[in-house]
């Protein structure tokens, strides 16, 4: 199996918020929160297997789960970071709305995204984006 870039999957993850009808992601409420640690539990769940996997898909699950790890005081900083530099707009301007990420993506765009990826990166995403959606 193929190693599922960082970038990838950031790609891969948005493109499926936007299929399920999600174009934000509010940092600040709960609900998000709580959505992107279970997002963290389940890719942890697929860094700890071992046995005979491949080694490469394993690395790259554990860099994309160490994204979604939550600091110390529980904010996803790798993550936003990440999602931010997938936003084609910079805020040059004091902005109320800072903790919203807005994925301006067309639906369009999304479904070539997802059409293009590979099974694993797709079905790694897609099984994300359940679970963050799953919290609220």
């Amino acid at each position: 199996m193929a190693r599922i870039t960082l970038d990838g999957f950031i790609e891969a993850f948005a493109a499926y918020l936007i299929k399920r009808g999600r174009n934000m992601v509010r940092l600040n409420d709960p609900d998000v929160r709580d959505g992107l640690y279970r997002v963290y539990l389940f890719l942890d769940g697929f860094a700890g297997v071992d046995g005979s996997e491949d080694k490469d898909l394993r690395r790259s699950i554990v860099n994309i789960r160490n994204v979604f790890r939550p600091s110390p005081i529980g904010s996803f900083d790798r993550f936003e970071t990440l999602l931010r530099a997938k936003q084609v707009y910079l805020t040059d301007h004091p902005n109320p709305y800072y903790q919203d990420i807005v994925i301006k993506l067309p639906a369009e765009m999304a479904d070539r995204i997802v059409a293009g990826l590979d099974d694993a990166t797709s079905d790694l995403a897609r099984d994300s984006v359940d679970r963050y959606l799953a919290a609220g």
